[in-house]
């Protein structure tokens, strides 16, 4: 990638031409469409012993998104920072950056993995009173298995997240090509040979994060633009501050958006075993769908990253719209692509007709709505945050979430004969609300202000 380099002086103010974008999009598109597949065929090997292992899935799945947020805010803030560092060619902070998240993403990983561990049972019983007795002893069984993987895939996130933000995208790519093949290869022999029955998914998911653990670290040695393993891993607030001011803020935008959802579980599973499973079956339907929007995402951290670090505001204020337009033409694509084929698919996961009449509908409404909300609510937000705006992005989403989304889906099943489908009305409409502001405030160019000061700046 030519035109990628971190000095401002004596070139055009093109930092990424199309050419550079597609090359940096490929990886992470396959990146993203593996790391869902691991869920997703958990989902569908366990299916097969019962709607009991796929909603037992499906309520760790939930807690884990909740409890990972401690270390990805960090993995995030680091990514968004070395990414600034690096366009404003200060590689020396940009790694010293690097080393001090990975400590500091494997402390809070590992304390997360031993409370979740220690609380296990606590943690399901207060949310998942009501859930039926197998359902909970197997989601038990799945959250040893995960808490004992989140050191290991923390430190998968955070060197993902430096790799990235040197524009290294492939090395995330061969780590989750190689993380798939080893889960589906330990899954399938534990499940369907041995019997080991949801436990042989938990140990297909620890065997994969530690092969893919095991790579990106591996990828950071061989790194041009960075000299991680000659910093010092010791943190000092100098250098961790700039990512704690991203990544914090981040971080509790999504352990709050988490959290709502969370909470919204535990309303679908009042509804009963067969509105957990078509709810979880849904839910992977739906990650699937959404690969090429986070793909773009990932790679917007970066590039908006490097423009802002760089100064270019009227470039940063361009690729912005761009990236925007791709992901909403880029997921219109995926929805007419997929919508024939819906029914067939939902086949995959073996439902009961109940649980599979509840999925397509909810899938197909899905459908409708991700290529015209969802990219203001989820890609914007990730440009925003890349230029330190994150205070407004932290305040829309929460508000968003626990009004629309958590009070909202609780009304519409409460007050209507919606039921689950009352849940994704909200859902969507949530999409909405959030995406509405975010819009507003890229087109408005008030996150100009939050940039970081260059050189030339700061002189002045």
């Amino acid at each position: 990638m030519s035109k990628i380099n971190y000095n401002t002086e004596g070139r055009d103010n093109t930092l990424y031409t199309k050419k550079d974008l597609l090359r940096l999009f490929f990886p992470a598109l396959t990146e993203q469409f593996l790391s869902t597949a691991i869920g997703v065929v958990n989902t569908m090997m366990v299916s097969g012993l019962g709607a009991f292992a796929v909603s037992a899935v499906g309520i760790v799945d939930s807690i884990n998104f909740v409890v990972m947020n401690l270390f990805v805010a960090v993995s995030t803030g680091a990514t968004v920072t070395i990414a600034q560092h690096l366009g404003a060619s200060n590689r020396g902070d940009a790694s010293k950056t690097a080393a001090q998240a990975i400590t500091a993403v494997l402390l809070m990983s590992t304390i997360a993995g031993l409370g979740l561990y220690i609380f296990g049972n606590q943690i399901i019983n207060f949310l998942f009173g009501d859930a039926e007795y197998a359902v909970k002893s197997a989601a038990r069984t799945y959250m040893i298995c995960s808490a004992i993987s989140y050191p290991i895939l923390g430190l998968f996130d955070v060197c993902t997240g430096i790799s990235r933000a040197s524009n290294n995208f492939r090395a995330s790519m061969f780590a989750v090509v190689a993380s798939n093949m080893v889960n589906f290869m330990v899954g399938a022999l534990l499940i369907f040979v041995f019997d080991f029955g949801v436990l042989g998914a938990g140990i297909g998911l620890i065997c994969a994060r530690l092969t893919g653990a095991i790579i990106v670290v591996f990828s950071l040695f061989k790194s041009h633009h960075l000299d991680v393993f000659r910093s010092s891993f010791r943190i000092t607030s100098k250098i961790l501050k700039p990512v704690l001011y991203i990544g914090l803020p981040a971080g509790i935008d999504s352990l709050v958006f988490n959290g709502g959802k969370l909470l919204v579980q535990t309303i679908v599973a009042s509804l009963g075993t067969s509105a957990l499973a078509a709810n979880s079956i849904a839910s992977s339907t739906n990650s699937l769908l959404n690969i090429p929007g986070n793909a773009i995402t990932i790679v917007a951290v970066t590039v908006v990253g490097h423009y802002a670090g760089a100064g270019l505001k009227e470039d940063l204020n361009k690729i912005i719209k761009k990236l925007m337009v791709y992901t909403m033409v880029l997921l219109g694509a995926v929805s007419l692509a997929f919508f024939p084929f819906v029914h067939h698919f939902l086949k995959l996961y073996s439902p009961a007709p109940d649980v599979a009449s509840l999925a397509l509908h909810i899938t197909y409404l899905t459908l409708i709505c991700i290529p015209i909300f969802w990219p203001a609510a989820f890609l914007l937000p990730a440009c925003l945050r890349s230029t330190r705006d994150v205070v407004f992005v932290t305040v829309i989403s929460i508000m968003s979430m626990w009004l629309i989304r958590v009070f909202g889906g609780y009304m519409l099943v409460k007050y209507t004969s919606l039921g689950l489908m009352g849940i994704w009305v909200a859902w969507c409409f949530d999409w909405v609300t959030r995406g509405i502001p975010f819009l507003g405030r890229v087109v408005a160019r008030r996150y100009e202000r939050y940039l970081p000061k260059t050189e030339a700046e700061v002189s002045s």
